[in-house]
C-alpha cells in the first residue's frame, strides 16, 4: 500500500453515491483541482420563456452514474408536473445521454493520486517526465512501479484468457445491448422481410406480451447454438465419440473398465 505525506489532506467531496472522493485536496483548501470547479449548482427553471422562473433544480457533476440517474429522475418529476418545457426536457435527456457515454472515457483517465496537482501556482516547476510529487529526481513515483507490476501480470495471464475464448452472448443480452432506435429499426427491418411471427407481434401491441424482437432473437440464437452443437459433434474424431449402447464394442469397452477398478 502506498503512503503519502500526512500535510496532502483528501478532497472533502462526497459523490452523488455517498463515497468520498480520492483525490488529493489543494494546498490549503479542503477540495482537489477538479471540485473546487465542479461543485453542484442550482440551476432556475423557466417555461415559456416567462420572466420569473417556476422553480429550480440542483445539477451535480456528471462524475458518475447516480448523479445522471438523479437528475433524470429530476427532469421526468418536471415533465410530469408541467413546471419544464418539453422542448427543454428533451434537450437536457439528450445531453444526460452523451454524459452518460463518457463515463467510461472518464474512468479510462483517471489519474492516480500522484498526478494530480495540488499547488497550481507550481505547476510550472515540475519538469518532464516527472509527477507534481516527485521527490527522488528519477521521474516516478511508487504507485506507478505497481502499476507496471499488474500490467506485466495482466499481459503474462492474455494468452492463458485467449485459449478460452469467451461463450456468445445470450438472446436477452444482445435484446438489452440494443437501444430504443435499434430495436425498432431491426423490428421493422425484419417485419418488412418476414422474420417475425405475425400473431406475436399483434400480442405485443394489444396484449402486452413480450417483444417479438426479443422472440425473433432468441429463435436465431437457438438454431445458431443448434448448428454449433452439429459442427462440434461432427469435428469429434471417431475415437472422442461415444460408443451406442447396447453394442459388442459398447460392452467390451464397459466390461474392461469395471475389471480394471
Amino acid at each position: 500500500m502506498v503512503s503519502y505525506p500526512i500535510d496532502i489532506r483528501r478532497c472533502r467531496h462526497i459523490r452523488t453515491n455517498g463515497t468520498q472522493c480520492g483525490s488529493p485536496a489543494l494546498k490549503g483548501k479542503e477540495l482537489c483541482f477538479y471540485h473546487e470547479q465542479n461543485q453542484p449548482r442550482e440551476v432556475e427553471l423557466y417555461i415559456d420563456g416567462e420572466r420569473y422562473s417556476d422553480g429550480s433544480i440542483m445539477i451535480p457533476p456528471f462524475e458518475d452514474a447516480h448523479s445522471i440517474q438523479m437528475v433524470l429522475r429530476h427532469i421526468v418529476q418536471l415533465m410530469l408536473q408541467r413546471r419544464i418545457d418539453r422542448k427543454d426536457a428533451g434537450l437536457a435527456l439528450y445531453a444526460l445521454q452523451i454524459a452518460s457515454g463518457n463515463l467510461k472515457t472518464m474512468q479510462a483517465e483517471k489519474a492516480k493520486p500522484t498526478q494530480v496537482v495540488v499547488e497550481p501556482d507550481k505547476a510550472a516547476e515540475t519538469p518532464l517526465g516527472m509527477t507534481p510529487w516527485s521527490a527522488t529526481g528519477e521521474g516516478h513515483d511508487p504507485d506507478e512501479d505497481e502499476g507496471e507490476e499488474a500490467y506485466e501480470e495482466e499481459e503474462e495471464a492474455q494468452p492463458e484468457a485467449q485459449s478460452s475464448p469467451a461463450p456468445p452472448p445470450t438472446a436477452d443480452e444482445l435484446y438489452d445491448s440494443l437501444t430504443v432506435d435499434e430495436r425498432t429499426m431491426i423490428r421493422t427491418k425484419w417485419h418488412d422481410e418476414g422474420m417475425m411471427d405475425l400473431s406475436e407481434y399483434e400480442d405485443y401491441l394489444e396484449h402486452d406480451a413480450l417483444d417479438p424482437l426479443l422472440l425473433t432473437i432468441r429463435r436465431l440464437c437457438a438454431e445458431r447454438d443448434q448448428r454449433a452443437a452439429a459442427e462440434s459433434q461432427n469435428s469429434e474424431t471417431p475415437a472422442d465419440r461415444p460408443l451406442p449402447p447396447g453394442t459388442r464394442q459398447a460392452c467390451q469397452t464397459r466390461s474392461a473398465t469395471m475389471g480394471s477398478r
